[in-house]
């Protein structure tokens, strides 16, 4: 059945812009650095500007996500947590690149730090796909005692939606800091598989839908 899109599906919708511009602007620069073409330049340095730009609107709205879903479980908890902060440690970089992109060419340098964060990125999107899939993080379909789900929040173009979007964004950026300082300083390690990079833990039987 057909119904509006809620405010935490925003982040899935937006996150293939810089899934796909911020591989192709690492490409073009690679182009650059192996032929000198200028044309080529002129073209990464565009979409520098505007996978930044799309990766910082995906950030906003996962770490806005990750207070508008449920997650009671410590894997899913800690797998939203690393997701989240790889991401943002990518966009960091890509705001990076951007900023010298716009005054200067490409350099090897550059051009490998980029396609090494492309590269990083894949695996932080294969993440959200284990949480969505394995964990059932943000399914709205999820029975209301299933660990993970979501909390139904505002309507994406309602009135509330702005407001909710910039409150829980800091709400999200609060929590990702305050996991990594536990991480760090009350040695909490991270739940088992929380990485995505072991056996993966499906739902259990009984939140399974036949």
């Amino acid at each position: 059945m057909d119904r509006e899109m809620l405010l935490h599906e925003l982040h899935p919708s937006v996150v293939h812009l810089p899934l796909a511009l911020l591989p192709t602007a690492a490409v073009a620069d690679l182009i650059v650095v192996m032929t000198g073409d200028r044309a080529w330049a002129k073209v990464g340095r565009r979409l520098w500007v505007v996978g930044a730009g799309s990766a910082v609107l995906a950030g906003v709205a996962g770490l806005a996500a990750s207070q508008e879903v449920r997650l009671e479980a410590p894997r899913a908890r800690d797998m939203t947590f690393v997701h989240g902060a790889g991401n943002a440690v990518i966009t960091l970089g890509a705001l990076g690149l951007m900023a010298w992109r716009l005054g200067r060419a490409p350099t090897v340098t550059t051009t490998v730090l980029g396609l090494g964060a492309c590269a990083f990125a894949l695996y932080t999107a294969s993440l959200g796909g284990k949480m969505v899939y394995e964990q059932g993080i943000g399914i709205n379909p999820m029975p209301g005692q299933a660990p993970q789900g979501t909390l139904k929040g505002p309507l994406l173009l309602s009135r509330e939606a702005p407001a909710a979007l910039v409150r829980d964004a800091g709400r999200g950026l609060a929590w990702l800091w305050g996991r990594a300082r536990a991480l760090r300083s009350r040695g909490e390690p991270l739940a088992t598989g929380a990485t995505g990079l072991g056996p993966g833990d499906a739902l259990p039987p009984a939140y399974v839908r036949a």
